[in-house]
């Protein structure tokens, strides 16, 4: 069976800060033609001003409802069922907690002058809080819990490290 028709036309990529979702969600957004979702051009403002949850889940319904898309990045547990329900696959960037907090250090490095395309007006910061928070893996404390009750376990499809990523993106 083709790699696309097991992934199906709703696809959600989750995992800490940092691990790589929104090069992930570009380079398979590229292979598969699926329309893009950034959550963080959802959350975000300029200027890091937050939207706010109601406006995000609002957004997140809206995006997840339509037939096929891609949505990358954080996804609040109160967006939980209005996304990750609604998937054909959850691709969960799950590295070595070194992984994301060495590319968070450098990401906060490269893009404090020059933003990421899909943060436009908001160029990084360090902050040994937020190096604590993905070293910790806290974000995805209430995606653990999920995908332990998830009624469809199959769907979730762990990639351990950056290379398994990369060649899962070159089998498409």
């Amino acid at each position: 069976m083709h790699l696309m028709t097991t992934l199906g036309r709703r696809i959600a990529i989750v995992g800490v800060s940092a691990s790589g979702k929104s090069w992930f969600g570009r380079a398979l957004a590229d292979k598969t033609k699926l329309p893009l979702t950034h959550t963080d051009m959802v959350m975000w403002e300029p200027g890091w001003n937050y939207v706010g949850d109601e406006k995000t889940v609002k957004t997140l319904k809206e995006v997840s409802s339509k037939e096929s898309w891609i949505i990358e990045g954080y996804i609040d547990k109160d967006a939980f069922d209005a996304v990750l329900n609604q998937t054909n696959s959850i691709i969960y960037l799950d590295y070595a907690r070194y992984i994301p907090a060495l590319r968070y250090i450098k990401r906060s490095f490269m893009h404090r002058t020059h933003p990421r395309p899909e943060l436009k007006g908001s160029p990084d910061t360090f902050s040994f809080e937020f190096l604590k928070r993905v070293w910790d893996k806290r974000e995805v404390y209430h995606l653990n819990k999920f995908f332990e009750n998830m009624s469809a376990p199959e769907k979730v499809i762990r990639l351990k490290s950056p290379k398994e990523a990369s060649d899962l993106v070159k089998s498409i």
